[in-house]
């Protein structure tokens, strides 16, 4: 359940207050506010706050003791009170079963590979996961953490059962209303989709490790410069290549305008990086990529939302030929069609390193989504995307360039049973096209999920 030290310092100023049996005062005991200076608006009716000189020795020694007491439990919490009252906890737990018609993502000209009850392309999966996230508010700054960990259990193919987690958490501060900025951690573990492996049927799990900071600057009322710096470790080892990784470094400038009403607009630079790591006997390959764009966001709350940018790329791989120069750019578009209907359009191009072949890929793709809030407990969302990808030369295995066009159509129902309570039944399918016959594939995936979350609380 959502815990927070609002409840508690409410039940902390009703257990202060004390009645005399002999003289039938009822005293009050308003510790936190009159150490802290804090206001508290739960008295109970007919309390008072009085002199303890001006009450009976039993009532007197109470005051006294609770006084103790309370100064003990601010000493203990080191906060005010109306930062205890900000503190945020929400825990979740979830089960999924899941029906994958093509677990490892294979050609169907191929053969099945064999599992536990036989040669087969599908299998049945069992998800189970919890965590938390939380937050803690004092003042103008905010800290905040999500955890969540997650099983696998594979009913045909056993041999893909695993574990997963995930960590992150960070502070979002606030010096002034000119600078603020953020800091925050991401550690997490989790299985490589057999999309991105070439015809493989063995469980690969890689660790991401992410550290960012930010800072913003608004040096004017109408200009802002917004600054983030990225270190970001993969490490992803293969059965060909035992220690694959890549450690990559970037940092994003970003100068917006402010001046026109709901509109930011101006430029963007980010220059990054990178270095590909894996067995002794290969090279290590390096690259270096800076983009430049022109970015602008417009915002109309509850109606409109527009983000977009457009811009260049250019890729210099250091130590192989496989370097990309492209427009690059994206446009995002929300708009609420109705007061239950939001449509939301997205077209984005940008170089991505591909990490299994140690070189980068351009990609382009395009979708739509649509969520429908039937009824307070009802909500319907389907969506497709089309992606086109270009693969470079491989630094690693040295494969050719290949293109893929990989299509995605999904359909998902959520019903909220309870308010901490909902059941969500999804369908998904997946097919891929390449130049490279080996890496065409087509699957149908169907599942239900259980997730129990307490509602998010007003503040």
């Amino acid at each position: 359940m959502r815990a927070t030290f609002a409840g508690w310092h409410e039940h902390f100023v009703r257990q202060l207050t004390v009645r005399d049996r002999r003289s039938g005062y009822r005293a009050s005991l308003k510790l936190l506010q009159t150490h802290t200076g804090c206001r508290h608006n739960n008295r109970m009716q007919g309390d008072v706050v009085v002199d303890e000189g001006s009450i009976s020795g039993g009532a007197s020694n109470m005051v006294r003791y609770g006084r103790v007491a309370g100064l003990f439990v601010l000493l203990i919490g080191g906060w005010p009170c109306a930062s205890l009252a900000q503190l945020a906890a929400t825990p979740h737990a979830a089960v999924d079963v899941e029906h994958n018609s093509n677990v490892f993502d294979l050609s169907s000209s191929g053969a099945a590979p064999e599992g536990k009850n036989g040669p087969t392309f599908g299998d049945t999966t069992i998800e189970t996961r919890a965590g938390f996230d939380g937050t803690y508010v004092l003042s103008q700054q905010k800290f905040f953490a999500v955890a969540e960990v997650r099983h696998f259990d594979y009913q045909n193919f056993t041999s893909l059962s695993h574990n997963e987690n995930t960590l992150n958490g960070g502070l979002s501060w606030t010096l002034s209303q000119i600078l603020d900025g953020k800091v925050d951690y991401l550690h997490e573990q989790r299985m490589v989709q057999f999309m991105d492996l070439a015809a493989s049927t063995a469980l690969v799990l890689e660790t991401e490790n992410r550290a960012r900071a930010s800072a913003n600057i608004r040096f004017t009322p109408e200009w802002r410069l917004d600054s983030m710096f990225t270190d970001r470790i993969l490490n992803s080892p293969r059965n060909d290549v035992p220690g694959l990784s890549l450690h990559e470094d970037s940092i994003h400038e970003a100068l917006r305008y402010l001046g026109v009403a709901n509109l930011a607009a101006g430029i963007d630079l980010e220059y990054l990086n990178g270095t590909y790591r894996h067995d002794p006997i290969a090279l290590d390959p390096k690259y270096d990529q800076t983009t430049v764009a022109l970015a602008g966001t417009y915002v109309i709350s509850g109606l409109t939302d527009f983000r977009g940018s457009i811009g260049y790329t250019r890729r210099d791989d250091r130590t192989t030929t496989g370097g990309q120069s492209a427009m690059t750019g994206s446009l995002g578009y929300r708009r609420a069609l109705s007061a239950k209907t939001t449509l939301d359009l997205n077209l984005n191009r940008a170089v991505n390193s591909y990490l299994t072949t140690g070189g980068n890929e351009l990609d382009t793709t395009a979708g739509f989504s649509v969520a429908w809030q039937a009824t307070y407990k009802t909500t319907v969302r389907v969506g497709y995307s089309w992606t086109n990808s270009s693969f470079s030369q491989s630094a690693v295995n040295g494969q050719d360039t290949r293109v893929d066009h990989f299509q995605a159509a999904n359909a998902e129902v959520n019903y909220l049973i309870l308010r901490w309570l909902s059941i969500r039944p999804y369908a998904r399918y997946l097919t891929r096209s390449s130049s490279q016959g080996l890496y065409d594939f087509n699957g149908t995936i169907v599942g239900i999920e259980i997730q129990a979350k307490p509602p998010e609380r007003k503040r």
